[in-house]
């Protein structure tokens, strides 16, 4: 059987026609569906969590934005670097020039105490009743 055989017995055989009103039954079927589909109901509890989420992302917007250092010269920083050479006079300039970098970000950053640790393991848990 070649191609064009397969072709005309595709053609020739009997097709199945949908009836003319299957469009409008089911746009109408859909249409009974979302309208019984009851609206999402949005109560006390659920404008109070949005008011509270957004009442959250303002005061972090505002505290970020107070904490914020507008200075925004971006003036190298020679003078570290001249103090830092001082310090370490064997390190080469690229060094230097980026430990300046580093020191003026760490020096922007907010002052926080380390975890200290609690629990020793050779001592007894202050809980304990022995």
């Amino acid at each position: 059987m070649t191609d064009a055989d397969l072709e005309r017995r595709l053609a020739e055989r009997p097709r199945v026609e949908p009836p003319a009103d299957l469009g409008p039954r089911v746009l109408a079927a859909v249409r009974d569906v979302r309208d019984r589909r009851p609206a999402p109901a949005f109560d006390g509890w659920s404008w109070a969590a949005l008011a509270a989420a957004v009442l959250l992302a303002v005061n972090l917007s505002m505290s970020v934005s107070a904490d914020a250092d507008w200075d925004f010269t971006n003036t190298p920083p020679e003078r570290d670097v001249t103090e830092l050479r001082k310090l370490a006079p064997d390190l080469p300039d690229a060094e230097l020039r980026r430990q300046a970098l580093l020191t003026r970000a760490a020096a922007g950053l907010t002052p926080a105490a380390l975890p200290a640790r609690t629990h020793r393991p050779e001592e007894p848990d202050r809980c304990d009743a022995r």
